[in-house]
Parts: C-alpha cells; sequence; structure tokens
C-alpha cells in the first residue's frame, strides 16, 4: 500500500505560473497560505515540512494536497460549509417555509440541515439566519404548553359572556415574585454581576389586571379560599359599580363553593380558564415584567419586596399592551373597539 508520505504532487502549471498565481492573490490571504503550500510541495518538501512552513496541521496538508492533485487551482478555494452556497429558488423557499410551518422549536442547525437533505444546498448557520428572518420567522424561547392543555383552548376562551358598556372586566391571578430570581439580561464588557440580598424572600401577592375598570394588589398569607374572597372583596371596593367579569384559573381555591357564592353576592361572574392555559391570562406578563424588575432590584426586606411589587404592578397594569392580543382575539361587540381604540 502506498504510504501517504510517498504520494507526489501533481504539476498543473509551472513554478513561474505558480509565483503570478501569488503576485495576484496578495489580498486573498487564505489561498494565497495554501498556494505557497503547493510551491513548497513543487520544490521538493515534504507535506510535513511544507505544512510546518506555512502554519497549518498535516492532516490539513493531506487534504489541501488532495484537492489540488485533483482540481489543480479550483480544488484550492476554500469550501466554507462543504462548499459555494447554493442559492435556493423563489418556489424552494417556499416549499421550506411549509416545512418549517409544520413544527415551533426548529434548531438553527436542523433547518441547515434540512435545506441540505431537501434541496442539496449548503449554508453557513449565518446565511440560515438570514433565510429565516427573510421569510418572517421569530427566534426565542418557545412559549410552552402543557400537554394536557386543550387543543381547541383559544375557542373555549372565546366563549365568554357579552360584555355590557357598564361591566368592569379584568383578570386575577397569584403570584409570589422572590429575591433569588434571576431573569433579568443585561450587556456587559465583562462577566455580568449584581450585588444582591442572597436571603430568600418571597411575596404571596394577588393581582387583579382590569381592563376598563381600577385594577388592584395586595399581599395575602395564602392563597387558601378565604383568601381569595377576602381579595375578591378589594376588587369589588375598587371597582363599586356595576357587574365584574373576573377572567381567572382552575386553581382549587378559585373553584370552592365559598368562593363562588361569594363572587355571586358581590356581583362578579366567575370566567374560567381552559385547564392548563396560563397563557391565555394576560396578567402572567405582567407577573413576568415584575419578576424583572425585582432581580434587579437589591431587595433590604420583605416589606421592601411588597413595595416593589405594588408599585410595579400599579404601573404596569395601567397599560392595556399586556392584552392587547387578547381583546381582539376574544372580545366582540362595542367593548372591544373602545378598548383598541378604534
Amino acid at each position: 500500500m502506498t504510504r501517504p508520505e510517498q504520494i507526489a504532487i501533481v504539476k498543473h502549471m509551472t513554478a513561474e505560473e505558480l509565483d503570478k498565481k501569488i503576485k495576484k492573490l496578495e489580498k486573498d490571504t487564505k489561498l494565497l497560505q495554501r498556494i505557497y503550500f503547493i510551491k513548497l510541495r513543487y520544490a521538493g518538501k515534504s507535506v510535513e515540512e511544507s505544512a510546518t512552513f506555512v502554519g497549518i496541521t498535516k492532516n490539513n496538508g493531506y487534504i489541501w494536497q488532495e484537492r489540488w492533485n485533483e482540481s489543480g487551482y479550483d480544488g484550492l478555494v476554500p469550501r466554507y460549509a462543504g462548499g459555494k452556497p447554493s442559492k435556493l429558488s423563489d418556489e424552494q423557499k417556499a416549499r421550506l417555509k411549509e416545512m418549517i410551518d409544520k413544527r415551533d422549536d426548529w434548531t438553527t442547525d436542523e433547518v441547515r440541515r434540512l435545506i441540505q437533505s431537501e434541496f442539496g444546498a449548503e449554508y453557513t448557520l449565518k446565511q440560515v439566519r438570514v433565510i429565516l428572518r427573510k421569510m418572517g420567522a421569530k427566534y426565542g424561547k418557545p412559549l410552552q404548553h402543557d400537554y394536557r392543555r386543550p387543543k381547541d383552548a383559544e375557542e373555549i376562551q372565546k366563549k365568554l359572556p357579552p360584555v355590557a358598556k357598564e361591566d368592569v372586566i379584568g383578570f386575577l391571578d397569584q403570584a409570589s415574585p422572590q429575591t433569588t430570581s434571576n431573569s433579568q439580561r443585561c450587556w456587559s464588557l465583562r462577566k455580568p454581576m449584581i450585588l444582591k440580598n442572597t436571603s430568600v424572600l418571597k411575596a404571596n401577592t394577588f393581582g387583579f389586571y382590569a381592563l376598563n375598570g381600577t385594577s388592584v394588589a395586595d399581599h395575602m398569607e395564602h392563597s387558601k379560599k378565604e383568601d381569595v374572597c377576602a381579595f375578591l372583596d378589594i376588587v369589588r371596593k375598587a371597582n363599586p359599580e356595576g357587574r365584574i367579569i373576573l377572567v381567572l384559573d382552575n386553581f382549587r381555591s378559585h373553584w370552592a363553593n365559598a368562593t363562588r357564592e361569594h363572587a355571586h353576592l358581590l356581583n362578579i361572574e366567575l370566567v374560567f380558564l381552559p385547564p392548563y392555559s396560563p397563557d391565555l391570562n394576560p396578567i402572567e406578563y405582567i407577573w413576568k415584567s415584575i419578576k424583572k424588575i425585582v432581580s434587579k432590584t437589591f431587595i433590604n426586606d420583605l416589606e421592601h419586596l411588597r413595595q416593589v411589587i405594588g408599585e410595579a404592578f400599579k404601573t404596569f397594569s395601567k397599560s392595556l399592551s399586556f392584552a392587547k392580543a387578547w381583546i381582539a382575539k376574544f372580545l366582540e361587540g362595542p367593548i372591544k373597539y373602545q378598548l383598541l381604540g378604534a
């Protein structure tokens, strides 16, 4: 068997022609390095000696020589991502978009390999990102849905009672922001660091996010039915007139007979979300924003934590931006256009 060291270099061109190529490649350092390697092989240097001289590994040297022997000068042209990228036609891009639309959890590398296997086109990861952005794809953390969530959850949510002009409609939920949360991302020229009180403090908080009434929040020791009823009193006190349509999840204390009876006495109509569908409750996005505030704030004690949560809730609940998509999708009648400002 022939040893690699004994494989001769094929002289596709003369040494003088190689020198002319070198003069023309002053700015193309990658290709220039490869031509110098071939010139050294022409001069009788071994693959290992030539590779060492131009600053590459011996294995790379054998790869360059093999390409040169097979294709001459063209074989030395750098093959990024396995070869020169092949452009997809408009028809192929449309087919690619249809394939990608069947899933919501693609990685960039998966799409790159999909393009390669389906269309025979080679792209770098950077080029794949450009293609995906141009077709309108979004890159971010996937919204998690519980596997038990009904497939028709949004259709179920649309079955709201008619909302009259004098009604107040809003969302109830509990959250427990705590000092140990670290959800705030930030830029830094060094490793990002923040000075924090690492004592574990959390504040169980009830919130009512009103679309056309007064939003309120309060802190409770627990989330039992008695606590829910007490918070319903606070909601009614803040919104003394008319019926209150209150959207909330299926937490056990929300479904308790005592809770529903107390809501009925207060003229509060409870509208329960479809099971395992917290994403259909806009107040969840307020809690997420509050947790970011808490994560970047130095919290002195529990009272300070409650103060920060209360002020943040008061600020965020004044904005309908957290609920605009919900309003557009699930509300009907004049109240919808009144809230959307149309």
